[in-house]
Protein backbone atom coordinates (compact mmCIF):
# COMPACT_ATOMS: atom_id res chain seq x y z
CA UNK A 1 0.00 0.00 0.00
CA UNK A 2 1.38 3.03 -0.76
CA UNK A 3 1.72 6.14 1.85
CA UNK A 4 1.39 9.59 0.79
CA UNK A 5 3.45 12.29 3.22
CA UNK A 6 3.18 16.05 3.42
CA UNK A 7 6.72 16.94 1.43
CA UNK A 8 8.65 18.78 3.76
CA UNK A 9 9.21 22.51 2.91
CA UNK A 10 12.11 23.47 1.16
CA UNK A 11 13.75 25.89 4.26
CA UNK A 12 13.57 22.50 6.36
CA UNK A 13 15.15 20.73 4.42
CA UNK A 14 17.80 23.52 4.25
CA UNK A 15 17.54 23.43 8.21
CA UNK A 16 17.82 19.87 9.05
CA UNK A 17 20.16 18.53 6.19
CA UNK A 18 23.57 19.95 5.48
CA UNK A 19 23.83 18.81 2.22
CA UNK A 20 20.95 21.01 1.12
CA UNK A 21 22.42 24.23 2.64
CA UNK A 22 25.29 24.56 4.73
CA UNK A 23 24.95 28.19 6.06
CA UNK A 24 20.79 28.16 6.69
CA UNK A 25 21.57 25.01 8.49
CA UNK A 26 24.66 26.41 10.34
CA UNK A 27 22.60 30.16 11.14
CA UNK A 28 19.57 28.43 12.27
CA UNK A 29 19.87 24.93 12.94
CA UNK A 30 22.95 25.50 15.50
CA UNK A 31 23.23 29.11 16.34
CA UNK A 32 19.78 30.42 16.75
CA UNK A 33 18.61 27.12 18.13
CA UNK A 34 21.26 27.43 20.43
CA UNK A 35 20.02 30.81 21.85
CA UNK A 36 16.76 29.88 22.13
CA UNK A 37 17.77 26.60 24.67
CA UNK A 38 20.15 28.99 26.61
CA UNK A 39 17.20 31.26 26.94
CA UNK A 40 14.60 29.01 27.83
CA UNK A 41 17.59 27.72 30.19
CA UNK A 42 18.35 31.05 32.04
CA UNK A 43 14.39 31.63 32.56
CA UNK A 44 14.26 28.52 34.20
CA UNK A 45 16.72 29.22 36.18
CA UNK A 46 15.83 33.39 37.42
CA UNK A 47 12.28 32.22 37.93
CA UNK A 48 12.22 28.35 39.59
CA UNK A 49 15.66 28.84 40.50
CA UNK A 50 15.17 31.62 43.05
CA UNK A 51 12.06 30.33 44.07
CA UNK A 52 13.36 27.05 45.36
CA UNK A 53 16.17 28.45 46.79
CA UNK A 54 14.10 30.99 48.54
CA UNK A 55 11.66 27.84 49.53
CA UNK A 56 14.38 25.53 50.90
CA UNK A 57 16.17 28.08 52.56
CA UNK A 58 13.35 29.61 54.32
CA UNK A 59 11.47 26.22 54.93
CA UNK A 60 14.28 23.91 56.23
CA UNK A 61 16.74 26.80 57.32
CA UNK A 62 19.03 25.58 54.68
CA UNK A 63 21.88 28.21 53.74
CA UNK A 64 22.11 26.91 49.87
CA UNK A 65 23.53 29.10 47.37
CA UNK A 66 22.54 29.55 43.96
CA UNK A 67 25.45 27.67 42.71
CA UNK A 68 24.68 24.93 45.39
CA UNK A 69 20.92 24.66 44.13
CA UNK A 70 22.28 24.29 40.33
CA UNK A 71 24.38 21.51 41.47
CA UNK A 72 22.13 19.64 43.04
CA UNK A 73 19.49 20.15 40.31
CA UNK A 74 21.66 19.02 37.88
CA UNK A 75 22.33 16.13 39.39
CA UNK A 76 19.09 15.49 40.40
CA UNK A 77 18.17 15.71 37.04
CA UNK A 78 20.59 13.47 35.71
CA UNK A 79 20.09 10.93 37.81
CA UNK A 80 16.21 11.01 37.12
CA UNK A 81 17.03 10.67 33.66
CA UNK A 82 19.67 7.71 34.02
CA UNK A 83 16.87 5.68 36.26
CA UNK A 84 14.01 6.31 33.41
CA UNK A 85 16.16 5.17 30.26
CA UNK A 86 18.62 2.06 32.15
CA UNK A 87 15.70 0.76 34.94
CA UNK A 88 12.07 1.11 32.96
CA UNK A 89 11.02 0.82 29.90
CA UNK A 90 10.03 4.58 29.52
CA UNK A 91 12.06 4.93 26.12
CA UNK A 92 10.27 1.74 24.70
CA UNK A 93 6.85 3.41 25.76
CA UNK A 94 7.57 6.98 24.17
CA UNK A 95 8.69 4.88 21.05
CA UNK A 96 5.13 2.96 21.23
CA UNK A 97 3.13 6.05 21.85
CA UNK A 98 5.02 8.20 19.20
CA UNK A 99 4.41 5.89 16.68
CA UNK A 100 0.57 6.00 17.33
CA UNK A 101 0.33 9.98 17.14
CA UNK A 102 -2.46 10.47 14.03
CA UNK A 103 -0.38 13.01 12.51
CA UNK A 104 2.98 11.09 12.25
CA UNK A 105 3.98 7.93 10.42
CA UNK A 106 6.66 5.76 10.19
CA UNK A 107 7.80 4.97 7.00
CA UNK A 108 10.16 2.05 6.46
CA UNK A 109 12.45 1.44 4.09
CA UNK A 110 14.94 -2.50 4.53
CA UNK A 111 18.18 -2.17 2.19
CA UNK A 112 19.13 -5.74 1.34
CA UNK A 113 22.65 -6.91 1.42
CA UNK A 114 25.04 -9.87 1.66
CA UNK A 115 25.89 -10.69 5.78
CA UNK A 116 29.81 -10.62 5.75
CA UNK A 117 30.08 -10.37 9.80
CA UNK A 118 29.11 -12.45 13.02
CA UNK A 119 27.54 -11.45 15.90
CA UNK A 120 27.54 -11.56 19.41
CA UNK A 121 23.78 -12.89 19.84
CA UNK A 122 21.63 -14.71 17.72
CA UNK A 123 17.48 -15.19 17.23
CA UNK A 124 16.66 -18.36 15.34
CA UNK A 125 13.35 -20.13 14.74
CA UNK A 126 13.50 -23.85 14.64
CA UNK A 127 12.19 -25.87 11.94
CA UNK A 128 10.65 -29.33 12.43
CA UNK A 129 13.09 -31.00 10.09
CA UNK A 130 16.83 -32.34 10.96
CA UNK A 131 18.40 -30.13 8.26
CA UNK A 132 16.56 -26.49 9.47
CA UNK A 133 17.87 -23.94 8.33
CA UNK A 134 18.28 -22.26 12.03
CA UNK A 135 21.17 -25.11 12.27
CA UNK A 136 23.20 -23.25 8.87
CA UNK A 137 22.35 -19.97 10.58
CA UNK A 138 24.53 -21.27 13.71
CA UNK A 139 27.09 -22.47 11.73
CA UNK A 140 27.43 -18.86 9.78
CA UNK A 141 28.43 -16.95 13.16
CA UNK A 142 29.94 -20.09 14.77
CA UNK A 143 32.57 -20.13 11.73
CA UNK A 144 33.95 -23.16 12.63
CA UNK A 145 35.42 -21.55 15.83
CA UNK A 146 37.73 -19.17 14.12
CA UNK A 147 37.42 -15.56 14.89
CA UNK A 148 33.63 -16.03 15.54
CA UNK A 149 31.82 -13.76 18.12
CA UNK A 150 29.11 -15.79 18.54
CA UNK A 151 28.15 -15.90 22.90
CA UNK A 152 24.24 -16.60 22.58
CA UNK A 153 21.77 -18.08 20.61
CA UNK A 154 18.03 -18.05 21.37
CA UNK A 155 16.16 -20.94 19.54
CA UNK A 156 12.65 -20.58 18.63
CA UNK A 157 10.40 -23.87 19.17
CA UNK A 158 6.99 -25.23 18.72
CA UNK A 159 5.85 -28.68 20.23
CA UNK A 160 6.35 -30.59 16.43
CA UNK A 161 10.03 -28.70 16.40
CA UNK A 162 11.66 -28.97 19.84
CA UNK A 163 13.02 -32.39 19.69
CA UNK A 164 14.74 -31.15 16.38
CA UNK A 165 16.21 -28.43 18.42
CA UNK A 166 17.72 -30.86 20.82
CA UNK A 167 19.00 -33.28 18.44
CA UNK A 168 20.38 -29.73 16.84
CA UNK A 169 22.30 -28.53 20.29
CA UNK A 170 23.25 -32.07 20.86
CA UNK A 171 25.17 -32.16 17.55
CA UNK A 172 26.95 -28.88 17.81
CA UNK A 173 27.83 -30.00 21.46
CA UNK A 174 29.66 -33.04 19.81
CA UNK A 175 31.80 -30.66 17.68
CA UNK A 176 32.57 -28.25 21.06
CA UNK A 177 30.64 -25.43 19.65
CA UNK A 178 28.72 -25.34 23.39
CA UNK A 179 31.61 -24.53 24.88
CA UNK A 180 31.71 -21.13 24.05
CA UNK A 181 28.03 -20.77 23.06
CA UNK A 182 25.10 -20.98 25.27
CA UNK A 183 21.69 -22.37 23.59
CA UNK A 184 18.59 -21.26 25.11
CA UNK A 185 15.71 -22.95 23.78
CA UNK A 186 12.42 -25.05 24.93
CA UNK A 187 11.29 -24.16 28.35
CA UNK A 188 14.50 -21.43 29.01
CA UNK A 189 12.49 -18.62 31.00
CA UNK A 190 12.42 -15.17 29.44
CA UNK A 191 11.82 -11.47 31.59
CA UNK A 192 8.34 -10.90 31.16
CA UNK A 193 8.71 -7.27 30.10
CA UNK A 194 5.90 -7.49 27.57
CA UNK A 195 3.60 -8.71 30.56
CA UNK A 196 2.40 -11.80 28.20
CA UNK A 197 -0.28 -13.66 30.47
CA UNK A 198 2.10 -16.58 30.66
CA UNK A 199 5.93 -15.96 31.85
CA UNK A 200 7.30 -16.24 28.31
CA UNK A 201 9.70 -18.98 27.46
CA UNK A 202 11.01 -20.30 24.18
CA UNK A 203 8.39 -23.00 23.80
CA UNK A 204 5.55 -21.21 21.69
CA UNK A 205 2.50 -22.89 22.56
CA UNK A 206 0.13 -23.87 19.62
CA UNK A 207 -2.51 -21.80 19.84
CA UNK A 208 0.16 -18.66 19.84
CA UNK A 209 2.01 -20.27 16.54
CA UNK A 210 0.14 -17.82 14.14
CA UNK A 211 -0.15 -14.75 16.58
CA UNK A 212 2.43 -12.31 14.58
CA UNK A 213 1.45 -9.78 18.49
CA UNK A 214 2.16 -12.95 20.55
CA UNK A 215 5.69 -13.43 18.63
CA UNK A 216 6.55 -9.75 18.69
CA UNK A 217 5.88 -9.94 22.42
CA UNK A 218 8.43 -12.88 22.89
CA UNK A 219 10.94 -11.21 20.76
CA UNK A 220 11.25 -8.04 22.61
CA UNK A 221 11.52 -10.36 26.08
CA UNK A 222 14.65 -11.99 24.31
CA UNK A 223 16.25 -8.52 23.49
CA UNK A 224 15.18 -7.65 27.60
CA UNK A 225 16.94 -10.83 28.28
CA UNK A 226 20.48 -10.04 25.84
CA UNK A 227 20.71 -6.83 28.12
CA UNK A 228 20.73 -8.84 30.95
CA UNK A 229 23.13 -11.00 29.51
CA UNK A 230 25.47 -7.60 28.86
CA UNK A 231 24.38 -7.05 25.19
CA UNK A 232 22.81 -4.44 23.31
CA UNK A 233 20.07 -4.43 20.82
CA UNK A 234 22.69 -3.77 18.19
CA UNK A 235 24.68 -7.06 19.21
CA UNK A 236 21.54 -9.30 18.37
CA UNK A 237 20.64 -10.71 14.68
CA UNK A 238 17.50 -12.29 14.43
CA UNK A 239 16.88 -14.92 11.18
CA UNK A 240 13.40 -15.93 10.12
CA UNK A 241 14.08 -18.16 7.41
CA UNK A 242 12.85 -21.21 9.43
CA UNK A 243 9.99 -19.44 10.93
CA UNK A 244 6.04 -20.08 10.06
CA UNK A 245 4.31 -17.00 8.21
CA UNK A 246 2.77 -15.77 11.44
CA UNK A 247 5.91 -15.97 13.43
CA UNK A 248 8.18 -14.34 10.54
CA UNK A 249 5.53 -11.28 10.78
CA UNK A 250 6.08 -11.26 14.81
CA UNK A 251 9.94 -10.76 13.99
CA UNK A 252 9.61 -8.50 11.34
CA UNK A 253 7.58 -6.28 14.02
CA UNK A 254 9.82 -6.68 16.58
CA UNK A 255 12.62 -5.64 14.63
CA UNK A 256 11.45 -2.97 12.75
CA UNK A 257 13.74 -0.65 13.90
CA UNK A 258 17.67 0.41 12.74
CA UNK A 259 19.26 -1.09 15.78
CA UNK A 260 17.78 -4.29 15.69
CA UNK A 261 19.41 -6.22 12.76
CA UNK A 262 17.80 -9.26 10.39
CA UNK A 263 18.91 -11.46 8.18
CA UNK A 264 17.08 -14.66 6.40
CA UNK A 265 18.91 -17.25 3.84
CA UNK A 266 18.60 -16.72 0.39
CA UNK A 267 17.09 -19.25 -2.23
CA UNK A 268 19.17 -17.97 -5.05
CA UNK A 269 22.60 -19.82 -3.38
CA UNK A 270 22.00 -19.99 0.08
CA UNK A 271 23.92 -16.99 1.16
CA UNK A 272 23.02 -15.45 4.31
CA UNK A 273 21.64 -11.71 3.66
CA UNK A 274 21.41 -8.73 5.96
CA UNK A 275 17.83 -6.72 5.85
CA UNK A 276 18.78 -3.38 7.19
CA UNK A 277 16.10 -1.00 8.35
CA UNK A 278 15.47 2.52 8.26
CA UNK A 279 12.67 4.68 8.77
CA UNK A 280 12.23 8.67 9.38
CA UNK A 281 9.33 10.49 11.18
CA UNK A 282 7.34 12.15 8.94
CA UNK A 283 3.67 14.74 8.97
CA UNK A 284 0.96 12.58 7.59
CA UNK A 285 -1.33 14.30 4.76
Amino acid sequence: MRRNFVKRPQLVESITDFSKNFLASFIIGTLVFTIISDGVSALFWEVFGSQLQAYLNGRYGWNLSYNQLRGVMVLLLLGMLLLLVYLTNFARWVWRWVGRLPFLKVPVQANVERLTTTYPGLIVAMSPKEDSPAEAVIRFHWNDGQATNLKHCWVLCTAKSLPYATRMVQRLADQGVTQAVKFHYGSYALPNVEELETPPNLLIPDEQIDDPNYIQGLVDCIYADAAVKGLDESDVIADYTGATKGMTAGILLACARPERPLQYISQLDCSVMAVRVSYKLKQAQ
